[in-house]
């Protein structure tokens, strides 16, 4: 262990927030890591992140220093090497991993870098038909996802498990609305009709390994002989053992932006049979709620609407959440 220490204590998650992003504070552990495993650069960026450490080596490696206040490390490492694995899922290269204590213990990995595009990025400047043919490579991606062996992934250890985590939602997302004076009293009591629906059966519903987060950022693309393609899916911090409906919230809120036809392109190439399921749209909107990230999510797209809330009924709350459920059967 080294005798001099290069971080200040971190004790707290505003200490980290204001720190994670700080390249002259993280250089000599940087510096540290890729003199431990050989590693040479001449360059270090700071990309965009929300919880880690992130930075990137002359654009062709990754440094990713943890969080000390999330699991993200334990499950990372093993989902990359299980995925990298089946070819139809793609997935950055662990070059190495490990720990370097400063003061704490800090979990480390170091990935190839994956360059691309993401959809937003490239949206102003492809066809139409570009973006259907990249949402039906999206659903067979994600197929390919859920399809994964979850066998050699027994005991992930995210932090907080799938059942605690759905038990979490479901008892503070329709207080969290109500809190904030996005929802009314009738919207709540249908929201929680239809959430009890959907977990009544939850027991029976399969297990499957979720992204947790394929919003536009964690999707890269780029031109392969002359068409767009999906090259790499990154950052499984919030992955799970869940149920695949989970998965839908940020493709459609982020990825897709609500494009209804390009979600159905998705669902189409992912599975077509959820198409004419009468169910999906209940379980889309309670997924929506019991995600992690749901109740931002909805807050964010209510502001961005300009809708007046609180919202006193639940179509209204479908025009601007779900307008896909317009099309089919009501839940």
């Amino acid at each position: 262990m080294p005798s001099t220490s290069f971080l200040p204590p971190i004790e707290s998650w505003s200490t980290w927030s204001s720190l994670f992003d700080n390249e002259r504070l993280w250089r000599p552990v940087i510096d540290a890591i890729c003199d431990s495993h050989g590693i040479h650069y001449r360059t270090i960026d700071t990309p965009r992140s929300n919880t880690n450490a992130v930075f990137l080596l002359d654009r062709r490696l990754i440094v990713k220093i943890y969080s000390p206040f999330w699991s993200e490390f334990e499950i990372e490492p093993r989902l990359l090497e299980v995925l990298k694995a089946n070819d139809a899922v793609p997935v950055p290269t662990i070059v190495a991993e490990g720990k370097y204590w400063d003061r704490v213990t800090w979990k480390y990995l170091v990935l190839e870098y994956s360059s691309g595009h993401t959809l937003p990025a490239i949206r102003a400047e492809i066809t139409r038909d570009d973006i259907l043919a990249i949402s039906r490579q999206v659903g067979l991606v994600v197929r390919a996802l859920h399809d994964t062996d979850v066998g050699p992934l027994d005991g992930l250890d995210a932090g907080e498990s799938w059942d605690a985590l759905v038990d979490r939602r479901r008892r503070d997302a329709l207080v969290e609305l109500t809190q904030m004076q996005m929802i009314g009293p009738a919207v709540v009591e249908e929201l929680a009709h239809t959430l009890d629906h959907v977990l009544s059966d939850l027991g029976s519903s399969p297990r499957t390994l979720v992204h947790g987060d394929l919003e536009s950022d964690h999707i890269l693309l780029n031109k392969l002989n002359g068409e767009w393609s999906v090259t790499c899916l990154i950052d499984f911090g919030d992955a799970r053992i869940g149920v695949r409906d989970y998965e839908w919230m940020p493709l459609w809120l982020g990825l897709f932006d609500r494009d209804i036809e390009a979600m159905r392109a998705f669902l189409e190439a992912y599975d077509r049979r959820l198409l004419t399921d009468d169910e999906f749209p209940r379980r889309l909107m309670a997924w929506t709620l019991l995600h992690d990230f749901g109740t931002d999510a909805v807050v964010r797209l209510l502001g961005k609407s300009g809708v007046p809330t609180p919202v006193e009924t639940l179509a209204q709350l479908r025009k601007v959440c779900w307008p896909v459920l317009m099309t089919t059967s009501s839940p």
